[in-house]
């Protein structure tokens, strides 16, 4: 179990290829024992503090409020290249003490996946105390059309104003199957899960016409197999200041 939670802070090295922008990011879910949350909490944000400040190695965490990963935490790091998880150096007393705080209270991992945020699928990103994420388990070489398709809502939202936060990902190792795609929904509150006074396909239409809307939503249908909701809690502490 060590060896995974590992992946996501310890030195690795290799390179898959190169990128312009830094959108390559990391994360895992994590089961805590009972009883011990906000041990585990005080732990990771004093271990965030002194090892994951400003200019060192950033961090981002988390607390899963509903879905079938409801009350676990989810930890993971975002915004670099490649080659910056090639070159990181990781000392052994940081290793040593991120172990002991698996060790003391972590029953279960996801293991590490990696991800690539899309960036012209994304719109209007930014940080957010809570953020509602959609898993979509696209169908074999599916996963291309579907980002395709959401680079074109994208442009939609842009073209009508929209003032939505989005954030659209990618997992390229790890995770449960190969071809998930990630559409982050910032929010700042659960206000915030109301449906908008614009919908999307009101958007689509004024934009593309009603007949691109309808088809476009029955190809969008045929694009995966399942999907799945999931509310994130920001936890400050757990996170490098901004």
């Amino acid at each position: 179990m060590l060896k995974k939670i590992f992946c996501s802070f310890a030195l690795l090295t290799f390179v898959l290829f190169a990128q312009d922008d830094p959108t390559v990011g990391n994360l895992t879910y994590m089961k805590i024992a009972a009883g011990k949350t906000a041990s585990f909490e005080k732990a990771v944000g004093a271990h965030v503090k002194k090892y994951h400040g400003k200019d060192q190695w950033a961090t981002w965490g988390g607390k899963v409020v509903n879905g079938k990963r409801g009350g676990q935490y989810i930890v993971g790091s975002s915004g670099h290249f490649w080659k910056d998880y090639a070159d990181r150096k990781s000392s052994k007393v940081h290793d040593d003490q991120w172990a002991a705080i698996i060790r003391n209270h972590v029953v279960e991992t996801s293991g590490s996946s990696f991800y690539i945020k899309d960036l012209e699928a994304s719109y209007n990103d930014k940080s957010s105390p809570m953020w509602k994420t959609q898993i979509f388990y696209t169908k074999p070489g599916k996963r291309g059309e579907m980002l395709s398709m959401l680079r074109k809502s994208a442009k939609v939202r842009e073209k009508t104003n929209s003032d939505e936060s989005r954030g659209v990902y990618y997992n390229v190792s790890g995770a449960d199957q190969d071809g998930l795609v990630y559409i982050v929904s910032r929010m700042d509150d659960l206000t915030d899960m109301a449906d908008p006074p614009m919908g999307l396909g009101e958007r689509w239409v004024k934009v593309h016409g009603q007949k691109d809307w309808e088809e476009s939503l029955e190809t969008w249908w045929n694009l995966f197999d399942k999907t799945e909701t999931e509310v994130v809690l920001r936890i400050p502490s757990m996170n490098t200041p901004q």
